[in-house]
């Protein structure tokens, strides 16, 4: 029996044994091309066997022997593939050096897809906006900086990418803010606070045009903006920057409020990134004092946010960590000018409120890459906004957010595949306990969804994109409202560094609770609800060439697309008698309506490149885009009944049929260059003339009974026609910028903003900034 025991121990020995023998390892150390400093965390995948490398950069990976296609992949590195042969039992060394994909234009993106793609592999039209761009312009937040990507305009702090929207008066958008995956709308209005966006600690801001409610849902109607904050590398890094600036006289002199001390404003941010072994912290901060232009404008911000993950050694492809950020903001809102010449930067009498409010959101987050290159995140985060006012009419909006996603890359069929389920809870009370001091009352809201998409590439050419969307949405005790949506796309590469594309993506935005509930009055004016407001939906295509290029020492991209965008139901706030005549200014006002269905045609054109001319290296970033807003059926759409049962006609100002608070042409173009330690940048911005506004700005100043109701008060609507009429050609605005390193950690910049004071007016009732001065100073180590 022993002897049995023991031969069959052998026997068991020896196929176990050569099992091993059949196995081969493939090792080696993988480091950044330029720098040669380590690369931790780097993706070594062939077929379903994955690893990744440690925080020495190096990594391990035990292959059956025979031939293996290995692929090396890094966020924002260039993926490199490698054909090996193996023989068994053989151990080699393969050390990698990646190339950073900002060196040669191969820009990699998440965003369209959730998975890591090269740009012009995208079915979608996307932008990328660059840290250094945001840092030498001295964005002093992620709007000034947003603003720089063609097709992208911000009105009184609402983004919207091709037309897709107007102004809304602050509530609801179609455009979705994330950083890091996570989105950043609040829960009353789903407004945006640039200033709370860590701008010090940006890798990159992904643009992407167009509907995306299939992968990112309601409020994504016409695209997403997705900041991607950095984390440290193999060395710690700590960045200082302060700024001081001065506004200058406004071209019309007649418009100076302040004497001799002109307005100044000030900032400054901190970013710290570093590694403690298996853990990664980066650290940011920032504050800004703005004394304004505007009379009643001024503003004061102070923000701290940290971002950690750890690696337990233990177990590979686990990572998890808390993210955090706390902002506070106090001062006064600006929304009226109170009439031409001395009044045209000082308010309206009776709407300038001082507020204070504080944002605080908490992310906690898990992600788990197992070794057959399956990929698990769950992201959880509560957002709190609370705002408060002189006019007793705060709110106070929590959210609470999920979302488990799962990844897979199918190397052997070329198949991308994500799937994910996501929810939140909202609620909205009264700052002081009374729901009758809340500014829409005190609501709650639900939505849950499921979502996934699908990347397969053909013969290494054509990729072909799918995903799709279901989600549940309710408030209070309203009826609820699910909606399905899909997207669908395609690229083909048919020649080197030449890529065609066409996309179709279906959208839908939920009314914000503020679009439903909010009740307040602007000075005489009143903003009333609208408890019948019902969803909006629409669609979008597109298709697109992207041409990449090699001249000289010259590449880059120029790329060229053509897009339709459809609304049905389309939300926008639109004036008539929304209250009683106990109401000020008899119920007169603003209340967001259903108003008809839409139709958004244009095209664009972009271009991006890196080159140098003689000695002196330039970077460009340029586009133009077109649009042509109009309502499919003009002659019903304008006529809506208000709560009166009143009906409201000629809402526009234009007799044209085309929507309001848009912009036909907007040219943009950014330009830099260095010569031995000296740098010169030079931007322009060119927006068309805004055809239609909101009729009654106009009439409040030029008919009866308005003029006499509000008496003096009505010069401000009568100064807003005049200007209009005298400015109806569009404006240019030039900022110019130079900067000079002081050694290899400091540098000093000299920005000028509105170089050539124009005037100008983004939306009604609201000069633009005069030209501005300011200084700045960055210090690295």
């Amino acid at each position: 029996m022993n002897l049995k025991l023991f031969l069959s121990s052998i026997l068991m020995f020896g196929y176990v044994s050569l099992a091993i023998a059949q196995d081969a390892i493939l090792r080696g150390k993988i480091t950044d091309e330029t720098t040669r400093e380590a690369l931790i965390g780097v993706n070594i995948v062939s077929g379903s066997t994955g690893s990744a490398t440690d925080l020495d950069g190096k990594y391990e990976i035990r292959l059956e022997a025979g031939q293996h296609r290995v692929e090396f992949r890094y966020l924002g590195y260039r993926t490199i593939s490698r054909n090996i042969n193996l023989s068994e039992g053989e151990e080699r060394t393969l050390d990698i050096a990646m190339r950073d994909e900002s060196r040669d234009l191969e820009i990699v993106v998440v965003s369209a897809s959730r998975f890591e793609k090269v740009l012009g592999e995208e079915t979608v039209s996307v932008e990328v906006l660059s840290n250094t761009l945001i840092e030498n312009s001295n964005s002093v937040d992620m709007q000034e900086a947003i603003e720089k990507v063609p097709g992208v305009t911000v009105v009184d702090g609402q983004a919207n990418i091709r037309g897709g929207s107007g102004w809304s008066y602050g509530a609801g958008s179609r455009v979705l803010l994330l950083v890091d995956d996570l989105p950043m709308l609040t829960a009353d209005a789903a407004d945006v606070k640039w200033s709370i966006i860590p701008i010090e600690n940006v890798e990159q801001v992904e643009v992407i045009k167009g509907a995306a409610s299939a992968i990112y849902g309601s409020s994504a109607l016409n695209g997403i903006i997705n900041v991607r904050t950095a984390w440290p590398r193999s060395e710690p890094s700590t960045r200082i920057s302060l700024y001081n600036g001065v506004y200058d006289n406004p071209r019309d002199e007649n418009m100076i409020w302040w004497g001799k001390n002109r307005p100044v404003f000030s900032g400054g941010f901190f970013a710290h990134r570093q590694r403690f072994g298996n853990f990664d912290l980066v650290l940011g901060s920032n504050f800004t004092v703005n004394k304004s232009y505007l009379d009643g404008g001024s503003e004061q911000n102070a923000r701290v946010n940290f971002k950690t993950r750890y690696r337990p050694a233990g177990v590979d492809g686990l990572s998890f960590g808390l993210n955090g950020n706390f902002y506070q903001s106090s001062g006064s809102t600006y929304f009226l000018w109170g009439g031409p010449d001395s009044l045209a930067l000082r308010p309206f009498p009776g709407t300038v409120s001082n507020y204070n409010s504080q944002r605080i959101f908490i992310d906690p987050h898990v992600s788990y890459i197992d070794g057959r290159n399956n990929q698990y995140n769950l992201r959880l985060r509560y957002f709190n906004a609370t705002n408060r006012n002189d006019t007793e009419q705060g709110s106070v909006p929590n959210l609470y957010y999920g979302e488990f996603q799962y990844q897979r890359r199918f190397e052997e069929i070329g198949l991308n595949f994500v799937t994910g389920l996501s929810g939140y809870y909202s609620t909205v009370t009264s700052p002081t306990g009374d729901p009758t001091e809340s500014l829409i009352g005190e609501h709650e809201g639900y939505n849950v969804s499921i979502y996934a998409q699908a990347d397969k590439k053909f013969f290494d050419l054509l990729t072909f994109s799918f995903g799709a969307r279901y989600e549940y949405f309710k408030i209070d005790t309203f009826e609820s409202d699910a909606r399905p949506n899909i997207r669908v796309g395609a690229n083909y590469q048919f020649a080197e560094a030449s890529y065609l594309r066409a996309s179709y993506g279906e959208g839908y935005r939920f009314p914000t609770m503020a679009e439903k509930f909010v009740r307040t009055n602007v000075g005489p004016i009143g903003i009333y609800p609208n408890l019948n407001l019902e969803p909006e939906t629409g669609w979008s295509a597109e298709i697109g060439f992207k041409q990449g290029f090699r001249i000289s020492n010259w590449l880059g991209y120029l790329d060229i697309a053509g897009f339709i965008n459809e609304y049905d139901n389309m939300m926008e706030f639109t004036f008539g008698q929304h209250g009683t005549f106990a109401d000020p200014l008899f119920g007169i006002g603003f209340a967001s309506y259903n108003i008809g269905n839409t139709r958004i045609i244009g095209g664009e054109i972009t271009g991006i490149g890196q080159g140098s001319i003689g000695e002196f290296p330039i970077t460009l970033l340029a586009g133009y885009t077109y649009i042509d807003p109009k309502f499919r059926d003009f002659d019903d759409s304008i006529t809506l009944s208000n709560n009166q049962s009143v009906a409201i006609r000629n809402t526009t100002s234009s007799s044209e049929n085309v929507l309001k608070y848009r912009n036909r042409h907007s040219f943009k173009a950014d330009v830099e260059s260095e010569y031995r330690g000296f740098s010169l940048g030079f931007s322009v911005n060119y927006t068309s003339f805004m055809e239609a506004i909101d009729k009654q700005f106009l009439d409040f100043g030029r008919q009866e009974p308005f003029v006499t109701i509000l008496g003096e008060g009505s010069e401000a609507f009568k100064y807003m026609g005049d200007f209009r009429d005298e400015n109806d050609s569009g404006h240019w605005v030039f900022d110019v910028r130079v900067g000079y390193n002081l050694s290899e950690q400091a540098k000093i910049s000299f920005i000028v903003k509105n170089l050539t004071n124009t005037l100008s007016m983004s939306r009604p009732g609201i000069i633009d900034p005069p030209r501005n001065y300011a200084m700045r100073l960055t210090y690295e180590f």
